[in-house]
Protein backbone atom coordinates (compact mmCIF):
# COMPACT_ATOMS: atom_id res chain seq x y z
CA UNK A 1 0.00 0.00 0.00
CA UNK A 2 3.12 2.55 0.60
CA UNK A 3 4.54 1.86 -2.01
CA UNK A 4 1.39 2.72 -4.24
CA UNK A 5 0.67 5.51 -2.49
CA UNK A 6 4.33 7.00 -3.02
CA UNK A 7 3.52 5.77 -6.62
CA UNK A 8 0.42 8.13 -6.73
CA UNK A 9 1.85 10.29 -5.22
CA UNK A 10 4.52 11.45 -7.92
CA UNK A 11 2.33 10.42 -11.32
CA UNK A 12 1.21 13.21 -13.43
CA UNK A 13 -1.72 13.86 -11.67
CA UNK A 14 0.35 15.69 -9.10
CA UNK A 15 3.06 16.86 -10.93
CA UNK A 16 4.01 18.15 -14.79
CA UNK A 17 5.59 16.38 -17.23
CA UNK A 18 7.22 18.99 -19.93
CA UNK A 19 6.03 16.56 -22.40
CA UNK A 20 2.76 18.19 -22.25
CA UNK A 21 1.40 15.30 -19.88
CA UNK A 22 0.00 15.95 -16.35
CA UNK A 23 -1.10 19.63 -17.32
CA UNK A 24 0.37 22.88 -17.17
CA UNK A 25 3.90 21.90 -18.18
CA UNK A 26 6.05 24.32 -16.01
CA UNK A 27 7.71 22.62 -12.98
CA UNK A 28 7.11 24.28 -9.70
CA UNK A 29 7.87 23.31 -6.41
CA UNK A 30 5.34 22.72 -4.30
CA UNK A 31 4.52 21.91 -0.39
CA UNK A 32 3.11 18.58 1.14
CA UNK A 33 0.14 20.50 2.22
CA UNK A 34 -0.41 21.24 -1.60
CA UNK A 35 0.47 17.82 -2.17
CA UNK A 36 -2.57 16.44 0.19
CA UNK A 37 -4.96 19.05 -1.34
CA UNK A 38 -4.81 17.65 -4.50
CA UNK A 39 -4.26 14.01 -3.23
CA UNK A 40 -7.89 14.78 -1.43
CA UNK A 41 -9.12 15.47 -4.78
CA UNK A 42 -8.08 11.89 -5.38
CA UNK A 43 -10.76 9.28 -4.71
CA UNK A 44 -8.52 6.46 -5.50
CA UNK A 45 -6.02 7.75 -3.37
CA UNK A 46 -7.69 8.62 -0.32
CA UNK A 47 -9.46 4.96 -0.39
CA UNK A 48 -5.88 3.38 -0.62
CA UNK A 49 -4.51 5.78 2.04
CA UNK A 50 -7.48 5.10 4.21
CA UNK A 51 -6.62 1.30 4.15
CA UNK A 52 -2.83 2.74 5.05
CA UNK A 53 -3.58 4.19 7.72
CA UNK A 54 -6.18 1.78 9.02
CA UNK A 55 -9.36 4.11 9.46
CA UNK A 56 -11.29 6.36 7.21
CA UNK A 57 -10.96 9.59 9.54
CA UNK A 58 -6.88 9.54 8.93
CA UNK A 59 -5.53 12.90 8.64
CA UNK A 60 -4.24 13.50 5.69
CA UNK A 61 -1.73 16.17 5.82
CA UNK A 62 0.81 14.67 8.39
CA UNK A 63 0.03 11.06 6.25
CA UNK A 64 1.37 12.58 2.99
CA UNK A 65 4.23 14.80 4.60
CA UNK A 66 5.15 11.37 6.68
CA UNK A 67 5.11 9.56 3.17
CA UNK A 68 7.14 12.30 0.88
CA UNK A 69 9.92 13.10 4.16
CA UNK A 70 11.21 9.62 4.12
CA UNK A 71 11.36 9.76 0.48
CA UNK A 72 12.87 12.71 -0.15
CA UNK A 73 16.71 13.98 0.16
CA UNK A 74 17.17 18.02 0.57
CA UNK A 75 18.58 20.41 -2.52
CA UNK A 76 22.08 21.36 -0.92
CA UNK A 77 24.97 19.62 0.10
CA UNK A 78 25.07 20.87 3.45
CA UNK A 79 21.55 19.93 4.38
CA UNK A 80 22.56 16.49 3.36
CA UNK A 81 26.01 15.53 4.16
CA UNK A 82 28.10 15.67 7.59
CA UNK A 83 31.01 16.84 7.93
CA UNK A 84 33.10 14.17 6.58
CA UNK A 85 30.41 13.64 4.03
CA UNK A 86 30.87 17.21 2.95
CA UNK A 87 35.09 16.57 2.65
CA UNK A 88 34.33 13.33 0.33
CA UNK A 89 31.43 16.03 -1.69
CA UNK A 90 34.09 18.40 -2.57
CA UNK A 91 36.27 15.60 -4.03
CA UNK A 92 33.64 14.24 -5.84
CA UNK A 93 33.25 17.87 -7.32
CA UNK A 94 37.12 18.48 -8.37
CA UNK A 95 37.11 14.55 -9.81
CA UNK A 96 33.51 16.34 -12.02
CA UNK A 97 35.30 19.26 -13.16
CA UNK A 98 37.93 17.17 -14.21
CA UNK A 99 35.79 14.84 -16.03
CA UNK A 100 34.34 17.85 -17.66
CA UNK A 101 37.87 19.28 -19.17
CA UNK A 102 38.59 15.98 -20.51
CA UNK A 103 35.22 15.89 -22.24
CA UNK A 104 35.63 19.31 -23.85
CA UNK A 105 38.90 18.13 -25.32
CA UNK A 106 41.82 19.36 -22.87
CA UNK A 107 44.67 17.07 -22.48
CA UNK A 108 44.95 16.44 -18.85
CA UNK A 109 47.59 13.66 -19.08
CA UNK A 110 50.73 15.92 -18.63
CA UNK A 111 49.36 18.46 -15.80
CA UNK A 112 46.73 15.67 -13.62
CA UNK A 113 47.72 12.32 -15.04
CA UNK A 114 45.15 9.83 -13.57
CA UNK A 115 41.98 11.12 -12.60
CA UNK A 116 41.35 10.76 -8.93
CA UNK A 117 38.37 8.19 -8.29
CA UNK A 118 36.48 9.84 -5.15
CA UNK A 119 36.19 7.65 -2.21
CA UNK A 120 33.00 6.39 -1.35
CA UNK A 121 30.20 7.46 0.83
CA UNK A 122 29.42 5.53 4.01
CA UNK A 123 26.47 6.37 6.11
CA UNK A 124 28.27 8.50 8.54
CA UNK A 125 28.52 10.90 5.82
CA UNK A 126 25.27 11.56 5.90
CA UNK A 127 23.04 13.66 8.20
CA UNK A 128 19.75 11.34 8.31
CA UNK A 129 19.64 7.27 7.65
CA UNK A 130 17.31 7.72 5.28
CA UNK A 131 19.51 9.94 2.97
CA UNK A 132 22.12 6.85 3.55
CA UNK A 133 19.39 4.41 2.38
CA UNK A 134 18.12 6.52 -1.05
CA UNK A 135 22.20 7.57 -1.75
CA UNK A 136 24.33 4.59 -1.12
CA UNK A 137 27.97 4.91 -1.33
CA UNK A 138 28.19 6.36 -4.76
CA UNK A 139 25.56 8.83 -4.08
CA UNK A 140 23.21 8.01 -6.68
CA UNK A 141 20.17 9.73 -6.36
CA UNK A 142 17.24 7.24 -6.06
CA UNK A 143 14.50 9.39 -3.93
CA UNK A 144 11.17 10.51 -5.30
CA UNK A 145 11.37 13.92 -4.23
CA UNK A 146 14.15 16.65 -3.15
CA UNK A 147 13.45 18.81 -0.34
CA UNK A 148 13.51 22.55 0.37
CA UNK A 149 14.12 22.59 4.23
CA UNK A 150 13.44 25.87 5.75
CA UNK A 151 12.27 27.47 2.51
CA UNK A 152 8.88 27.26 3.69
CA UNK A 153 5.98 29.77 2.60
CA UNK A 154 4.91 31.54 5.74
CA UNK A 155 0.93 30.93 5.13
CA UNK A 156 1.73 27.27 4.74
CA UNK A 157 4.68 26.02 6.37
CA UNK A 158 4.94 22.51 4.92
CA UNK A 159 7.94 21.20 3.83
CA UNK A 160 8.66 22.31 0.10
CA UNK A 161 9.68 20.02 -2.67
CA UNK A 162 10.20 18.76 -6.23
CA UNK A 163 10.01 15.86 -8.19
CA UNK A 164 13.14 14.16 -8.19
CA UNK A 165 12.51 13.02 -11.81
CA UNK A 166 12.51 16.38 -13.68
CA UNK A 167 16.00 17.21 -15.06
CA UNK A 168 18.35 19.76 -13.42
CA UNK A 169 16.88 22.42 -16.21
CA UNK A 170 13.62 21.77 -15.13
CA UNK A 171 14.80 22.13 -11.24
CA UNK A 172 16.25 25.31 -12.21
CA UNK A 173 12.89 26.34 -14.15
CA UNK A 174 11.16 25.65 -10.66
CA UNK A 175 13.58 26.95 -8.27
CA UNK A 176 13.83 30.19 -9.84
CA UNK A 177 10.26 30.67 -10.02
CA UNK A 178 9.72 29.90 -6.78
CA UNK A 179 12.98 32.54 -5.80
CA UNK A 180 11.37 35.66 -7.99
CA UNK A 181 7.72 34.61 -5.95
CA UNK A 182 9.24 34.61 -2.93
CA UNK A 183 11.27 37.45 -3.71
CA UNK A 184 8.43 39.88 -5.05
CA UNK A 185 5.12 38.37 -3.88
CA UNK A 186 6.45 37.20 -0.17
CA UNK A 187 9.27 39.52 0.36
CA UNK A 188 11.63 37.53 1.87
CA UNK A 189 14.90 39.14 3.59
CA UNK A 190 17.80 38.56 1.38
CA UNK A 191 18.48 35.89 4.44
CA UNK A 192 15.84 33.85 3.40
CA UNK A 193 16.92 34.05 0.00
CA UNK A 194 20.08 33.50 0.39
CA UNK A 195 20.08 29.40 0.24
CA UNK A 196 17.58 29.24 -2.87
CA UNK A 197 20.71 31.19 -4.87
CA UNK A 198 22.92 28.57 -3.52
CA UNK A 199 20.51 25.97 -4.88
CA UNK A 200 20.81 27.78 -8.02
CA UNK A 201 24.64 28.29 -8.19
CA UNK A 202 24.43 24.23 -7.03
CA UNK A 203 22.68 23.32 -10.37
CA UNK A 204 25.11 25.70 -12.59
CA UNK A 205 27.99 23.00 -13.74
CA UNK A 206 25.22 20.48 -14.92
CA UNK A 207 22.70 23.54 -16.63
CA UNK A 208 26.55 24.31 -18.32
CA UNK A 209 27.09 20.59 -19.55
CA UNK A 210 23.86 19.14 -20.36
CA UNK A 211 21.41 22.41 -21.49
CA UNK A 212 23.75 24.94 -22.78
CA UNK A 213 22.85 24.28 -26.44
CA UNK A 214 20.78 27.29 -27.96
CA UNK A 215 17.26 27.38 -26.16
CA UNK A 216 14.63 28.66 -29.07
CA UNK A 217 12.17 29.42 -26.30
CA UNK A 218 14.62 32.03 -24.97
CA UNK A 219 16.80 32.79 -27.50
CA UNK A 220 19.89 31.86 -25.13
CA UNK A 221 21.88 28.81 -23.73
CA UNK A 222 20.66 28.17 -20.53
CA UNK A 223 23.63 26.95 -18.56
CA UNK A 224 24.74 31.03 -19.58
CA UNK A 225 21.79 32.43 -18.93
CA UNK A 226 20.53 31.32 -15.21
CA UNK A 227 24.77 32.09 -14.57
CA UNK A 228 24.18 35.26 -15.14
CA UNK A 229 20.73 34.92 -13.81
CA UNK A 230 22.38 34.11 -10.06
CA UNK A 231 25.27 36.96 -10.92
CA UNK A 232 22.51 39.52 -10.99
CA UNK A 233 20.75 38.40 -7.96
CA UNK A 234 23.72 37.86 -6.18
CA UNK A 235 24.81 41.66 -6.62
CA UNK A 236 21.62 42.86 -6.01
CA UNK A 237 21.09 41.04 -2.70
CA UNK A 238 24.83 42.17 -1.80
CA UNK A 239 26.34 38.61 -1.64
CA UNK A 240 29.03 37.30 -3.28
CA UNK A 241 29.18 33.58 -5.14
CA UNK A 242 31.07 32.41 -1.59
CA UNK A 243 28.92 33.33 0.51
CA UNK A 244 26.09 31.34 -1.35
CA UNK A 245 28.82 28.56 -1.20
CA UNK A 246 29.31 29.21 2.72
CA UNK A 247 25.78 29.00 3.68
CA UNK A 248 24.54 26.99 6.24
CA UNK A 249 21.49 26.46 7.77
CA UNK A 250 20.76 28.68 11.39
CA UNK A 251 20.89 25.68 13.72
CA UNK A 252 23.90 24.20 11.76
CA UNK A 253 25.95 27.64 12.14
CA UNK A 254 24.65 27.81 16.64
CA UNK A 255 25.72 24.26 17.20
CA UNK A 256 28.99 25.03 15.87
CA UNK A 257 29.69 28.38 17.36
CA UNK A 258 29.02 27.01 20.88
CA UNK A 259 31.57 24.19 19.69
CA UNK A 260 33.87 26.73 19.13
CA UNK A 261 33.16 28.88 22.00
CA UNK A 262 33.49 25.78 24.30
CA UNK A 263 37.16 25.03 22.84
Amino acid sequence: LRDWLLARLESTRYWPRLDGSGGDATPQLMSTRRLADVAGRDAEFMQIAALYAGHADFDLNPLVANLVAAESVPFLPVLRYTDTGLRKRVQWEETWALQRREDAGEDLASSVGRIPVPPKYQSKDFLKTDYWRLRGGLDVPKERWISYPGCERGADGSLVIAWAGWDHLQQATALATYFIDMKEREGWSRERLQPLLAGLLELLPWLRQWHNDMNPDFGARMGDYYESFVTDEVRALQFTLDDLRAWKPAATAARRGRKRSAA
